[in-house]
């Protein structure tokens, strides 16, 4: 398995070829849009500068501007991606409160988008060429300020580099478009594909954070198999965890997390070694012995959160990894003074002894000390929950190295960029249909209600919609079908964010004609 997992397929993306660090591929496509487009430019670098500045303008202004213009050569920051506003008159833009529905806005008419801004123009090429795999360093976007345009190359320099919230999500559209290949029957192949019902596609941004999102497709709910959601889910669920940590500690209490690991081995079924590590948590919170730490603790409840890795790179390879991370709810009832290093210590090993003792039982040998359970103070704890969930996993995977596992989503990645892979879609396929139904986050009984965190679902958690953003367009379903064609579900969010709707418009259009010219 190489290293560098390299540049995404054409197959799977017909616009953002990503490599597995977030950054975008490094070798420039010789890409034409448009057949004027050569005979044009040659124009340009023929003319003399007055006319080569009009003729240039022009061909920017009809959107064929793309980085050919030096011979395929142009560096992704130098390319001009000003950010246009939504809209002209921003009162026209209904703002969407609680429970308020959209209303339908007509879509503008084919005239309407030749017409668009000739500053949307380069944002488009930035989509339809710098994302084709130019020399982009970082994941990142300019704004026009100080920009200069070279007569000689149509090169654009200058502008302030900033990054972009939105390359991410599209990261985890072109991962999911993975999944569905391993899982075709599962509610994920028709996740944020298909309409619900009737309803119209939308697209929203939102107020505070300028992100957009869709609205009217169907989703899965999917926290284990679905990249899309799970980040969606783990961000909300990311708040009910802080949001019950603060209410406890500003109650007196403290949170104190505990990692508990079992022995596994290659050959290990990953749905027995979950039955069996299941059957040893048991015992051990059955245990008087446990019992009686978690009492000199003052522990009320916990949260418990299962999470697993696969060591195929390591050296020695032991397969499946599944671990528990479990914030504990303390310091009740008893002096908050107690908790120094040293007594952390003892309880650590007690609890230990008692770990080792289930996991025997429960048939799956004996843990190490130094690996079997771990317990940190609070710092740890408010760590990891501020990094908690497959958002973090979506984001910095691609640092975590060999010895410490590869993530399920690892697993779409090593996929995407070598498709002879096949262990890693029968990795990820025996990882998704094992976890599915089963719960992510476990909460003690009573805990979410002492702390008034209200009872939702993954799916309702999915399915939830921004409550204060501003409605940017209405897709028709002819649009939507040229979307699907090329796997721009990502494009068109991501354009939306920093051009506005009328590059959406733009896009649209540009996709609709390479089809008609295939």
């Amino acid at each position: 398995m190489p290293r560098n997992r390299g540049i995404i397929v054409f197959r799977y993306l017909h616009f953002f070829p990503f490599n597995v660090s977030g950054r975008l591929a490094r070798r420039p496509p010789k890409l034409t849009f448009g057949s004027t487009a050569p005979k044009r430019l040659q124009r340009i670098r023929g003319a003399g500068k007055e006319e080569a500045s009009q003729q240039l303008q022009t061909f920017r202004g009809q959107g064929r501007f793309i980085h050919h213009l030096s011979n395929g050569k142009t560096d992704m920051p130098s390319l001009s991606r000003p950010r246009a506003p939504m809209r002209s008159d921003k009162s026209e833009i209904p703002a969407k409160a609680p429970g308020q529905k959209a209303s339908q806005k007509p879509t503008p008419a084919r005239g309407a988008v030749t017409r668009a801004s000739g500053a949307l123009r380069p944002l488009l090429g930035a989509v339809l060429g710098g994302f084709l795999g130019t020399n982009a360093k970082s994941s990142a976007i300019c704004t026009n300020d100080n920009e200069k345009t070279s007569l000689e190359t149509g090169e654009i320099t200058g502008g302030e580099v900033r990054r972009s919230p939105m390359l991410p999500r599209i990261q985890r559209f072109i991962l999911q478009s993975v999944s569905r290949k391993f899982l075709p029957m599962s509610r994920t192949n028709n996740c944020l594909r298909l309409r619900q019902g009737s309803k119209q596609i939308q697209v929203w941004q939102s107020i505070e954070h300028k992100t957009t999102s869709y609205s009217g497709l169907q989703t899965c709910g999917s926290v284990w198999a679905c990249p899309v959601c799970s980040a969606k889910i783990a961000e909300r669920r990311r708040v009910e965890l802080i949001a019950a940590m603060a209410a406890h500690k500003a109650a007196g209490g403290c949170v104190n997390m505990l990692t508990l690991t079992s022995p596994h081995q290659r050959t290990d079924n990953l749905k027995d070694l979950l039955a069996k590590q299941a059957l040893a948590l048991k015992y051990m919170f059955q245990d008087r012995s446990a019992k009686a730490v978690l009492s000199e603790m003052g522990v009320i409840g916990q949260i418990r959160a299962l999470e697993v890795t696969h060591g195929r790179l390591s050296e020695t390879n032991n397969g499946w990894h599944p671990h528990y991370h479990i914030l504990q709810f303390g310091g009740v009832g008893v002096d908050l003074a107690i908790f120094d290093a040293a007594q952390m210590k003892d309880w650590s090993v007690r609890l230990y002894l008692r770990w080792a003792a289930c996991c025997v039982r429960a048939g799956l040998g004996e843990p190490s000390f130094a690996h079997g359970l771990k317990l940190d103070d609070g710092s740890k704890a408010a760590k990891y929950v501020s990094k908690w969930g497959l958002e973090d996993e979506m984001t910095k995977g691609h640092t975590k190295k060999a010895s410490q596992g590869e993530t399920p989503f690892d697993f779409l990645r090593a996929y995407l960029a070598d498709s002879t892979d096949k262990q890693a879609g029968a990795l990820f396929k025996e990882f998704a249909e094992t976890f599915k139904g089963k719960r992510q986050l476990f909460w003690s009984p009573g805990l979410k209600k002492r702390y008034a965190i209200g009872e939702t679902t993954d799916e309702e958690l999915a399915a939830k919609q921004e409550d204060y953003a501003a409605m940017l367009g209405t897709i028709t379903l002819d649009q939507w079908r040229d979307v699907l064609r090329v796997e721009g579900r990502g494009n068109v969010l991501y354009v939306a964010s920093t051009g506005g709707w009328d590059a959406v418009m733009v896009y649209l259009e540009s996709i609709r004609e390479t089809k008609l010219t295939i």
